[in-house]
C-alpha cells in the first residue's frame, strides 16, 4: 500500500483493494502453474519463512499454500484429480476448527456454534477437476458459503483489530462478487482459497499500513453493534439455518 493510496479517500482505497483482490484471485484461479505458482506458493512461502505473523495467520496461510501446491501437482498429473477437492475440503475444515478453537478462547461462543455447524455440514461440498481448475457441483452449497462468510467475518472481528476486520470485508466479498459476476456458484471454493491466500500476503507483509489506512470509527461502531449478544445470537441462527438449507437442497 503506497503513500499515494493512503492519501485517497478511504472508500476509494477500499474499492481499489477489492479490485486488486478480485483481479489477483481470478488470475491465480485460472493460471494454475505460473500465476498460482508464483503468487500463491513462492511468495507466501517466503513470507512464512522471513516475516513475523500471528500463529493463526501462519497456520491459515500454510494450509492454503498446501492446497495451492496440490493444484499445481494435479495440473501436472502428479496428484489424483479425484482427490483434490476432498483434500481441499479437509484443509478447509482444519481452518474452521482452528478458528473455532480461537473463538472459544476469545469467548465468542455463538460463533463457536456456527463453526461447529459449518464443519458438520461441510459434506455438502463436492467438486470436480476441469483440467486447470476445480469447481463445486452442488449448487445448494452456496447457502453454506454465505454462512461461512458471515461466520468468518465474525471470527475476524474478535481475533483482530478493527482495520483488519474492515480489510476482510473486501477479502470475504471477493469470492461472492466473482461468483455473482460469473453466475457460477461452483467457483466459490477456488475463489475463496485464492482470495484468502492472495489477501494473506498483504495482511502479513503490510499489516501496519492496513491498520493505519483502514482505521474507521464507523466500522468500529458497527463491530461493537455486531458483538452485542442479541445480534450474535441472530447471526448464529442465520448461519445454522443457511447450513441446514444447504443440506436439505443438496
Amino acid at each position: 500500500m503506497t503513500e499515494r493510496l493512503r492519501k485517497l479517500p478511504q472508500w476509494i482505497g477500499f474499492l481499489i483493494i477489492l479490485t486488486i483482490l478480485s483481479l489477483g484471485t481470478t488470475l491465480t484461479a485460472f493460471s494454475p502453474l505460473y500465476a498460482n505458482g508464483l503468487i500463491n506458493i513462492v511468495i507466501p512461502i517466503c513470507i512464512l519463512i522471513f516475516l513475523r505473523a500471528d500463529f493463526f495467520e501462519k497456520l491459515k496461510l500454510s494450509t492454503l499454500v498446501i492446497g495451492r501446491i496440490l493444484v499445481v501437482l494435479t495440473f501436472l498429473g502428479y496428484f489424483p484429480s479425484d482427490w483434490l477437492v476432498p483434500v481441499i475440503v479437509w484443509l478447509l475444515r482444519i481452518n474452521i476448527l482452528e478458528a473455532t478453537l480461537t473463538d472459544f478462547k476469545n469467548k465468542s461462543f455463538y460463533n463457536v456454534v456456527s463453526g461447529l455447524v459449518l464443519i458438520a455440514t461441510s459434506f455438502v461440498i463436492s467438486g470436480a477437476w476441469l483440467g486447470s481448475y476445480y469447481i463445486t457441483v452442488n449448487e445448494a452449497m452456496i447457502f453454506w458459503a454465505i454462512a461461512y462468510t458471515l461466520w468468518n467475518w465474525d471470527f475476524v472481528i474478535y481475533a483482530f483489530k478493527q482495520p483488519i476486520g474492515f480489510y476482510h470485508i473486501a477479502v470475504l466479498t471477493t469470492p461472492l462478487l466473482l461468483v455473482c459476476l460469473s453466475a457460477n456458484p461452483g467457483l466459490w471454493l477456488i475463489m475463496r482459497a485464492n482470495s484468502l491466500t492472495f489477501a494473506g500476503i498483504f495482511q502479513i507483509s503490510g499489516k501496519a499500513y492496513i491498520e493505519s489506512y483502514l482505521a474507521s470509527d464507523a466500522i468500529q461502531s458497527f463491530i461493537i453493534w455486531i458483538k452485542r449478544k442479541p445480534i450474535q445470537i441472530s447471526v448464529m441462527l442465520i448461519n445454522v439455518i443457511l447450513c441446514l438449507v444447504a443440506v436439505l437442497f443438496s
